[in-house]
C-alpha cells in the first residue's frame, strides 16, 4: 500500500480534530464547573442575606427588652423613693 499525501494530510487532520475534541470537552467541563461555584455562591449570598436580616430582627427584640427592663428599674426606683 502507497502512502500519499493526502493519506498524511487526512491523519493529521484526523489526529488534530481528536484533540481539538478532546480540548472542547475539557472546556465544557470547566464551564460547567464555574456554573456550579456562581450557584454556590449565590445560595451563600443569600444565606448571609437572611442571617443579616435575621440579626437586625433579634437586635430589635433585644433594644425592646432592654426598654422593657429601663421602665422596670425606673419603677423600682420609684418605688424604693416612697
Amino acid at each position: 500500500m502507497e502512502v500519499s499525501s493526502e493519506m498524511i494530510f487526512n491523519f493529521i487532520l484526523s489526529v488534530a480534530i481528536f484533540f481539538i475534541g478532546i480540548w472542547f470537552k475539557r472546556l465544557e467541563k470547566d464551564h460547567q464547573e464555574v456554573k456550579d461555584e456562581i450557584k454556590t455562591v449565590e445560595r451563600r449570598y443569600q444565606t448571609k442575606e437572611l442571617a443579616q436580616h435575621a440579626s437586625k430582627s433579634i437586635d430589635a427584640q433585644l433594644e425592646r427588652i432592654f426598654d422593657k427592663l429601663d421602665a422596670i428599674e425606673g419603677k423600682l426606683d420609684k418605688k424604693a423613693d416612697k
